[in-house]
């Protein structure tokens, strides 16, 4: 009796660990999406902190699966010497289609930010679930204040 509960166990063990090593393989295969987008300015600063004392000049959003989306909170500081609206625009996409397939948008609102203050945005980014032929990008993240 002890020994077929013995070969049981065993047999219990070695499905287990083929089940997981089968599933590592099968989560592996599946084509990811490593980004990292470099932050240019003008007009203002963005920081990686609410109170502005890391300056954020790039996102490293790891690695995504096809149709995932990741989130980086952010603050932008107005450097003008009046009040400002902000833009936000992406460019230099490596490769250059890779903007077919992944999107960056923000949750600015669009308030009048003034002199030397600054407001909370999260930016995020979204990864198309058809994306097809792209394992890693990188593009330019701008943010602009605008009179």
């Amino acid at each position: 009796m002890r020994r077929e509960v013995g070969y049981l166990v065993a047999l219990i063990l070695v499905s287990l660990v083929s089940v997981g090593l089968a599933t590592w393989t099968i989560y592996e295969s599946i084509p990811k999406v490593h980004n990292y987008g470099k932050i240019r300015v003008i007009g203002v600063e963005v920081y990686a902190d609410a109170i502005l004392t890391q300056i954020l000049d790039h996102i490293d959003w790891g690695i995504l699966d096809p149709g995932e989306n990741s989130s980086q909170p952010a603050w932008i500081k107005n450097m003008g010497n009046d009040a400002q609206k902000l833009v936000m625009w992406t460019e230099a996409w490596q490769p250059v289609n890779a903007s077919d397939w992944i999107f960056l948008s923000w949750d600015y609102g669009g308030a009048w930010i003034p002199t030397n203050a600054s407001i909370p945005v999260v930016f995020t980014l979204a990864v198309d679930s058809s994306i097809e032929n792209i394992t890693s990008f990188r593009f330019e993240i701008w943010v602009k204040g605008v009179h």
